[in-house]
């Protein structure tokens, strides 16, 4: 599936330098905010990146890898998006 998400020019170039799309909330936990809108992950930065990812991923304890819900405008993946899903397209 094709989600979006916003961010600036400087978290860019940590996201490229890294070579994963993965957020950060603080210092001790990291998480990716998704989104189906466009409009609303502008509102997070002037970069806009379209990201390749199916919902629902679990590890190896079945535990869900985002909180993805059916129909919601937001959500949040738990794991490393790796930037070969990730393009820029703004």
């Amino acid at each position: 599936m094709i989600f979006y998400h916003g961010t600036t020019e400087v978290q860019w170039a940590e996201i490229e330098t890294e070579g994963i799309l993965w957020g950060r909330r603080g210092p001790y936990s990291r998480c990716t905010y998704l989104t189906t809108s466009k409009q609303e992950a502008m509102c997070h930065g002037d970069v806009l990146l379209e990201v390749v990812y199916e919902p629902g991923q679990t590890d190896e304890k079945d535990i869900p890898w985002d909180n993805y819900v059916e129909g919601c405008w937001q959500f949040r993946v738990y794991k490393p998006i790796p930037i070969q899903d990730v393009r820029r397209i703004q």
